[in-house]
């Protein structure tokens, strides 16, 4: 009796021990990764206890120089979920994502939402020669060869073909003309995936080849200097992850002048990736990550689903406190300075101007002719307040104010939270800063 007593207790105990462990294990969160601050806090929001987030860029960080470390690499491999911006905001992702062998799903937060064109917002997409070519870029170099690659975005190339011209020469508008006329000549050279491309005075036809993710040429240059090429269309297009001339070692070789002025040659691509800054496509953020978490881990898809339409209630309320916010300025002082271009969305939905001597990247480097140009602009419209912000270098923005008179209305969260103590701790929270920061500056 006391053996069955016995066996009872230890069988009973077991049982208990094995439940225990099958609903400890079910309990386990989610591991999923948020590329940055911003996007990691509306992950947290819809989340909640049901996920473990790594955000891989966080408060206060720069997405648009981030450097990805080992630890990175890890959290990535051993993800569910990867959440990214999109729209070619984070140029170091698709790296990431090869060097950790990541097996999971990646979602881009941004789908769906109605893209602004940056050559709308940043005046990089004009073209220099009545459409006869978009970019120019001259290039110092040694006799030899060097490779010009064009890479598959989205799975497509910008174009299946374009034409480039080649022409011995170090200034642009020198050669401008002689390449109008071979751009826009019936007569050119088709050039295939491998081809080999020289200085010579006719236009090639660039074809590229759709069963590959990059299409390489080879550039035979026969003697050292300066030579310029001119693009139908902007390369940028065409970069994934890589600049488009190397040399055979694969070291980036880099444009010592080029139209547009574009700086640095990592951008964002076709579009402005900074869709957070209207509030109204959060939603549609926090819609792309309820749908990811839930088909992900169905067993919570209600928890995600409530958690969504919460969070959701609260951004169109900031939605309309931003409106009303920025209808208390004055239409005549609707200007706003800031360091650079990260604030386009915000400009559409509340009806604020931006002004930025960067571009939309802060690798961008503002141009001698470009920053006076905003400074005679300050002085004409007599815009009041320049905006520093909390990633970017300000002394070119604080040698503006010392220039114009302006004064500093403030620091702007752009592209990243602050830290828990800071004012913008959380999206809804940057937001509301943001625009009290504003509209305290300029009412």
């Amino acid at each position: 009796m006391l053996r069955l007593t016995l066996l009872k207790t230890i069988t009973t105990a077991l049982v208990l021990h094995l439940a225990s462990s099958v609903i400890v294990h079910a309990k386990e969160p989610l591991p999923v990764v948020a590329t940055f601050s911003i996007l990691g806090d509306l992950v947290k929001e819809i989340g909640g206890e049901h996920v473990s987030l790594t955000t891989l860029v966080g408060a206060n960080g720069d997405a648009h120089v981030y450097q990805p470390t080992p630890a990175d690499a890890r959290a990535v491999s051993s993800a569910k979920v990867l959440f990214v911006n999109g729209l070619e905001f984070e140029g170091w992702i698709n790296r990431l994502v090869s060097a950790s062998g990541f097996k999971g799903e990646q979602i881009i937060s941004t789908r769906g939402i109605d893209a602004i064109p940056f050559a709308e917002e940043d005046g990089h997409g004009e073209g220099h020669g009545d459409g006869a070519f978009e970019w120019a870029g001259v290039f110092n170099l040694a006799a030899g060869e060097y490779k010009w690659s064009f890479a598959k975005v989205d799975g497509k190339y910008a174009d299946p073909a374009m034409k480039m011209v080649i022409i011995k020469s170090g200034d642009i508008e020198e050669s401008e003309k002689s390449a109008e006329r071979l751009l826009l000549a019936k007569s050119s050279e088709t050039r295939l995936h491998n081809d080999r491309l020289v200085a010579k005075d006719i236009a090639y036809n660039l074809t590229f080849d759709d069963a590959k993710s990059t299409t390489v040429f080879t550039v035979n240059i026969k003697k050292d200097g300066k030579y310029t090429f001119f693009t139908e269309h902007m390369p940028f297009e065409f970069e994934i992850n890589e600049h488009f001339l190397k040399d055979l070692a694969g070291k980036d070789v880099e444009p010592i002048a080029q139209e547009p002025d574009t700086g640095h040659h990592h951008h964002h691509g076709t579009y402005d990736p900074h869709a957070w800054q209207s509030a109204e496509n959060i939603v549609i953020y926090a819609d792309n990550i309820a749908a990811a978490l839930a088909k992900a881990d169905p067993e919570n898809a209600s928890n995600y689903t409530t958690n969504k339409t919460k969070f959701v209630s609260k951004v169109r309320k900031l939605d309309v406190e931003i409106m009303e916010r920025m209808k208390a300025i004055p239409e005549d002082a609707r200007t706003v300075v800031t360091s650079h271009d990260a604030f386009g969305y915000f400009s559409k939905r509340y009806g604020i101007k931006f002004e930025a001597p960067q571009g939309l990247s802060t690798e961008s480097e503002a141009s001698a002719k470009d920053v006076a140009k905003l400074i005679n602009q300050i002085r004409d419209e007599k815009i009041s307040a320049v905006f520093v912000e909390t990633i970017t270098d300000n002394r070119l923005i604080q040698q503006i104010a010392r220039e114009t008179g302006a004064k500093v209305g403030g620091t702007l969260y752009s592209d990243a939270l602050s830290g828990p103590e800071g004012p913008a701790a959380s999206y809804l929270k940057m937001m509301r800063y943001n625009s009290s920061t504003i509209l305290d500056a300029l009412k």
